[in-house]
């Protein structure tokens, strides 16, 4: 049964992506920018004196291309930017990839982003660091990254990361997880497994391919939320996606802009006026809500 489940979920996930219009208010007026395709992605206002090209993933709750309004922080990002005057182009690719476009200086954005240390080499440019090459904005509100597992899965973790070198455990590539489990993994002192994404992350863990995966939960139940599974097959599979106590880490949401972009630093500061703004409001979170709930039927059963 569980083999069966791990096909289903594999061919099921499929949608329609959409031109998704923004709406937003600006002087006390409602404003609707509509999307229209434009190269490989998504254009807004795009007759603008200065169009950035955005770069991000599939990554639901946070943003994916298939969500029916493409998640709140596609939401937040573009009408903070209209509002700004700028043109948005943006476009959906492998986190490998947009990382390398951001790092080459082919898009002006990348996002969303964990903290990076000062120390963690570009994976494009191996004499370079990655913040040298890009420019960190303010947080925004993020998830526990932990190790998950299958309900019934006898782990023990303890929050020394030595307590599970005997199990294999999956990981994304190119994510950068934690200091320590990323130094751990690039020294080989754990056994591991890269998938491409959470879509495949969810199937070597159902395949038992490994025992451990590293994840934001939430990012994997939205990853069935949206797949097109019966309802039934959805809950027994979110069900059975258990977080492993204690946490890995909070990690805050950040966008990266590429120092090889014109004018970098105006364009961050644009985006973290509208970041600490909607902070100082206070409805950072009712918002998140309101757009997740617009997708979810089954967020509150979960």
């Amino acid at each position: 049964m569980k083999v069966l489940a791990v096909i289903i979920f594999i061919f099921s996930y499929q949608a329609f992506a959409g031109l998704t219009p923004i709406t937003y208010q600006l002087d006390g007026k409602e404003v609707t920018e509509n999307a229209v395709r434009y190269k490989d992605g998504y254009g807004y206002n795009l007759g603008a004196k200065k169009t950035l090209r955005l770069v991000t993933l599939d990554w639901p709750p946070y943003i994916d291309e298939n969500l029916c309004n493409k998640g709140w922080l596609y939401q937040f990002t573009v009408q903070s930017l209209l509002k700004k005057g700028y043109g948005v182009y943006i476009g959906f690719y492998p986190w490998a990839r947009a990382v390398r476009e951001a790092e080459l200086g082919k898009a002006d954005i990348l996002f969303p982003e964990y903290l990076i240390e000062d120390d963690v080499i570009s994976d494009n440019f191996l004499n370079q660091t990655r913040n040298s090459l890009l420019a960190l904005s303010q947080p925004m509100p993020g998830g526990d990254l932990s190790f998950v597992t299958l309900k019934g899965n006898s782990i023990t973790f303890n929050g020394d990361l030595k307590s599970i070198k005997e199990h294999v455990i999956g990981v994304v590539r190119a994510y950068k997880n934690t200091k320590k489990l990323d130094t751990m993994i690039d020294n080989k002192e754990l056994d591991t497994i890269v998938a491409n994404n959470e879509y495949q992350l969810i199937h070597l863990l159902l395949s038992n391919r490994v025992s451990l995966i590293v994840a934001d939960l939430e990012v994997l139940k939205a990853s069935v939320f949206k797949s097109e599974l019966s309802n039934s097959d959805k809950q027994r599979i979110i069900e059975s996606l258990v977080a492993i106590e204690p946490s890995l880490e909070y990690k805050p949401l950040y966008y990266s802009v590429s120092k090889a972009s014109p004018n970098w630093k105006s364009t961050l500061k644009d985006l973290n006026d509208e970041i600490n703004t909607m902070h100082k409001s206070g409805k950072f979170d009712e918002f998140i809500e309101g757009m997740k709930q617009q997708c979810y039927g089954l967020e509150k059963a979960a």
